[in-house]
């Protein structure tokens, strides 16, 4: 792929450094210094598409994808489940999982396959199958029709497991299901939420089990996602960077209490990622979450402060080289977008909202429209709507998403040890998403909590546009701004100009000091 790459890379060098030759001297300077920036951006998108093409052409010449194509679709396949067991999403099914095919035997013939498909099976076979065992399937294929999964494998008629999992799926197994024991107990809220948060899988997503207390009303469940939804703030209920970000923080603060070296402190915070990660339900957010919690944990262990445009940079590149089918994640996508977002636009943001707003808002509203500044056109692609509400949602329930994450977290460290400290501590993550129930029932209903919006590529350019022109707006403000303050060039330095927060400050402060004044005189 090397070769390939740089065959086409050459061709756009030499298109370039042309162009950069005939433009003026004033213009040239600058085009010099973006040039070689624009090649390595350049071949990077070259890379990617190439071994994206790549993939595409070996899944099409893939005997699961040659046999979901033919009339006679019966086989039995090897696959390795790469998720636990949930609820199917098909009337036709009990449960589903995720698995990559290593082998398919149809008409007598044995050929391998690395195709990726989408399980679908009933009854017995749930408890069966488990995320990291490698089992014999009897079932139908065929292509599919929605969803991630390019392939389905339905009317399963018997799975025959030829490998169990190995010892961390069957602890982080004995994890979950004693979590989500003690979620079940929960109000009806928590039984639904509390999962979400702390696994990124929903509670009415959960397969029971016998232990289970009571089931999940699925009308409830499915009017509180619609809620959650409608009012922006559903990216909760996946695990990204906050998970991670909240146990490196927990991580280094012990470290920081017995005071250990570095190197120790970086490798305690690589083993916190790598154990969250085992834990949680496999994403592609999380897979991205986890790389670029790696990369700053080399920085750590080296002693270089991590570059976080650089390193999404990178975990994007490497990612899609080594995993080419991401390239049609949404759920990746957004995860980069939303951190891209956050790296460029948060802190100027916050700058700007700190004078006029408390501290916390501001971080919080400056928090939320960086990272839709970029998702927007993503989210419209899956859904043509946009949530009205969504920033004032997030601000209402920031200060309780890091409480009922750690206790979440916690029950799910504690339940399979002591079942009573876990259900203390689900409750206490219960009250934290109960303000986020209310949040998203008041903010996520009527009809105004959304604005219809065209779909498919039209609507997202029109959000783009939309965004540009605001961006523009913006600029030619404050130039306009700027040139009407500096009109008096006689005068030296600058002209104050307060923030409208100011008087307020000013007349709270006078106020103090009036009534101390008062105080000391009686």
């Amino acid at each position: 792929m090397l070769p390939l790459v740089l065959v086409l890379a050459a061709p756009l060098l030499a298109a370039c450094a042309g162009v950069s030759s005939l433009l003026p001297a004033r213009f040239r300077v600058i085009a010099l210094r973006w040039h070689w920036m624009m090649i390595v951006c350049a071949a990077a998108a070259i890379a990617c598409a190439t071994c994206t093409l790549t993939y595409d052409l070996l899944q099409w010449r893939d005997a699961a994808f040659r046999l979901a194509s033919q009339n006679q679709r019966q086989a039995i396949v090897r696959v390795t489940a790469s998720t636990p067991a949930i609820n199917a999403d098909r009337r036709a099914a009990d449960c589903r999982i995720d698995a990559v095919a290593t082998a398919l035997s149809a008409d007598g013939v044995t050929q391998p396959s690395a195709a990726r498909m989408r399980v679908y099976a009933d009854g017995d076979d749930c408890a069966a199958l488990k995320q990291g065992g490698e089992y014999l399937i009897d079932g139908t294929i065929q292509e599919s029709e929605y969803g991630a999964m390019p392939l389905w494998l339905t009317d399963v008629t018997r799975v025959e497991r030829v490998r169990a999992p190995n010892l961390l799926y069957r602890a982080v197994d004995a994890m979950q299901q004693a979590f989500l024991s003690q979620t079940m107990r929960l109000s009806d809220q928590g039984k639904v939420l509390v999962p979400g948060l702390t696994l990124g899988i929903l509670g009415q997503d959960h397969m029971p089990t016998g232990k289970d207390v009571t089931a999940i009303d699925a009308v409830y469940a499915d009017r509180v996602e619609d809620a959650f939804r409608r009012s922006g703030i559903l990216h909760l209920m996946a695990v990204s960077g906050g998970h991670l970000a909240v146990v490196a923080a927990l991580t280094r603060s012990c470290c920081a209490m017995l005071l250990l070296p570095r190197q120790v402190v970086a490798a305690s915070v690589a083993m916190a990622y790598t154990l969250l990660a085992a834990c949680m339900y496999p994403s592609d957010s999380v897979s991205r979450a986890l790389m670029m919690g790696y990369a700053g944990a080399i920085g750590l262990l080296i002693g270089r402060r991590t570059q976080a445009l650089a390193t999404l940079s990178w975990t994007t590149l490497l990612m899609l080289l080594i995993r080419p089918h991401m390239a049609r994640s949404f759920g990746f996508a957004l995860s980069c977008a939303a951190v891209l977002g956050i790296v460029l636009f948060a802190q100027k943001l916050n700058d700007r909202l700190a004078p006029i707003m408390p501290l916390p808002i501001a971080q919080a509203a400056s928090m939320t429209i960086a990272a839709q500044v970029l998702t927007l056109p993503i989210q419209v692609l899956i859904e043509p709507e946009i949530p009205m509400f969504s920033i004032l949602a997030n601000i209402v329930v920031t200060p309780f998403v890091g409480f009922s994450t750690l206790a979440g977290l916690a029950s799910l460290a504690t339940s399979w040890l002591c079942p009573q400290l876990g259900l203390s501590l689900a409750q206490l993550a219960s009250m934290g998403t109960a303000v986020m129930e209310l949040a998203s029932r008041y903010l996520g209903s009527g009809e105004h909590a959304v604005l219809a919006w065209p779909n498919g590529l039209r609507g997202a350019l029109a959000i783009c546009l939309m965004e540009a022109a605001c961006a523009l707006a913006v600029w030619l403000s404050r130039l306009l701004l700027r040139k009407t303050l500096t009109q008096h060039e006689h005068m030296p330095g600058q002209r104050f100009l307060g923030s409208p927060a100011e008087p307020i400050r000013m007349w709270w402060e006078r106020t103090l000091t009036a009534l101390h004044d008062m105080q000391w005189k009686t």
